[in-house]
């Protein structure tokens, strides 16, 4: 099969048909066309160059019409699942609020009221080390408390993983026996349950 002068891909075609278009005049007398007849063939060309370039345009047009819509979802729909997030743990919020609005989950996806961090503590290095998944928070905020006293203290918010804490003995050589727990955080509110207790022993 001879090869084709006329192009097949398209961006090819548009050059071939844009030269055409602009020399056929050139060669008019030789050829012995008439005014009208180039006229005619330049219409033609243009025809071909046109259609091609409106099929492009609105390639380009539906390409960034989905690139609207992805970032839409991922940045607005990100922001809307954080609100919503906060406003399941305010204290006014009801499960018919949440199935009026449509925010109640049919299956295991994130859930801000009920979510509980798992965390796990261990010695490393001679520091305290404790490591934790995300699971759809921007970080956690960790307490720790005495062993055999009542209340926790805010120790720190970690947003990556590991989080290691260099505590100090407060009496040298004299081992203190530690708990760790804690809360998931989104947009700086703290949320849902409280993880298990961890317990370390430092200094030993």
């Amino acid at each position: 099969m001879k090869n084709s002068f006329f192009p097949q891909a398209e961006s090819l075609l548009v050059v071939w048909a844009t030269n055409y278009q602009e020399k056929i005049a050139t060669h008019a007398t030789t050829l012995g066309l008439s005014p009208a007849e180039v006229a005619q063939e330049q219409v033609l060309c243009q025809t071909i160059i046109d259609a091609i370039n409106a099929v492009n345009n609105q390639k380009n047009i539906y390409k960034a019409s989905l690139e609207t819509r992805d970032n839409a979802i991922s940045v607005q729909g990100g922001e809307l699942r954080i609100d919503i997030a906060r406003h399941k743990v305010n204290p006014a919020y009801t499960v018919s609020i949440g199935q009026d609005l449509g925010i109640i989950s049919t299956s295991d996806e994130f859930n801000a009221a009920t979510y509980k961090p798992i965390i796990i503590g261990e010695l490393f290095g001679g520091n305290v080390r404790i490591r934790f998944k995300k699971m759809g928070v921007d970080g956690i905020n960790i307490y720790r408390r005495e062993k055999g006293t009542s209340t926790f203290t805010f120790l720190s918010r970690a947003t990556r993983s590991p989080f290691e804490h260099h505590p100090t003995l407060s009496v040298p050589n004299k081992p203190e026996h530690w708990e760790y727990r804690a809360y998931g955080v989104i947009a700086d509110v703290e949320i849902g349950l409280a993880s298990d207790i961890v317990e370390i022993v430092f200094g030993e």
